[in-house]
């Protein structure tokens, strides 16, 4: 009876639907396969840069490596100069010792011959012409000892001092400064200055990233040749 108005009957509401109208076919395909590209290419990015970031730690370990081991070399290859210089110091300073050591003896000599052996002390004098080149050779012995002796002291102490003059400035141990260990050295987070080419690049069909950085002691030498002292 609620549902007759005036004597006719009110129609019942029709019911809802709840069934969805479905895609094409070709869209649901074409999202399907966007999807699997995309998969694949996170799936090659995550794995190109896990195996860039791998080489580039490997790669900072092998250049701290061949830092310090070139290092190590130069410094074994300034120790044997340093020694060298050493061993032929100690030769001009043993021969002048040598020599200095003749000199006072012919100067021990030389003394005898002026006081107690001397000519007419032991024996009758002999003539004024004998004792004047007797007493002349004498004199000039004794110049020539005094110029002998003194010329194999200052030997001696002339190849000291040249042997610390060039241990101390031109065959000092190459040993590295803080600046140029600071430069050597790379930290984790340098990866992350990479180009995004090269932290992502494909192996064997992407060329690998050129070290550039030069040497911190001459701004100029390539990084091959660079760290070596000039004599090297």
């Amino acid at each position: 009876q609620a549902r007759r108005v005036f004597g006719h009957k009110r129609p019942d509401p029709p019911p809802h639907s709840h069934s969805t109208r479905s895609p094409p076919q070709p869209l649901v395909s074409a999202m399907a396969a966007a999807a699997e590209a995309a998969a694949v290419a996170t799936a090659a990015a995550s794995g190109a840069f896990r195996y860039n970031r791998e080489n580039y730690m490997f790669d900072q370990g092998m250049r701290w490596g061949r830092f310090t081991t070139g290092y190590s070399m130069a410094m074994a290859q300034a120790s044997m100069y340093r020694e060298d210089i050493r061993d032929l110091t100690a030769m001009t300073v043993t021969k002048a010792d040598t020599y200095h050591t003749v000199g006072v003896i012919f100067f021990v000599l030389n003394f005898q011959l002026i006081m107690a052996g001397r000519l007419g002390v032991h024996g009758p004098s002999p003539p004024g012409w004998l004792l004047a080149i007797y007493w002349t050779n004498i004199c000039s012995c004794t110049t020539f000892l005094v110029m002998f002796t003194w010329m194999a002291m200052h030997a001696g102490a002339r190849a000291t001092a040249g042997g610390a003059f060039m241990l101390t400035r031109h065959v000092r141990l190459p040993i590295p400064t803080p600046k140029m260990l600071d430069k050597a050295r790379r930290t984790g987070n340098s990866y992350e200055k990479q180009r995004v080419a090269d932290v992502f690049r494909i192996p064997f069909a992407m060329p690998a990233a050129q070290e550039s950085e030069v040497d911190p002691e001459s701004g100029r030498v390539p990084v091959s040749d660079r760290r070596m002292p000039k004599w090297y």
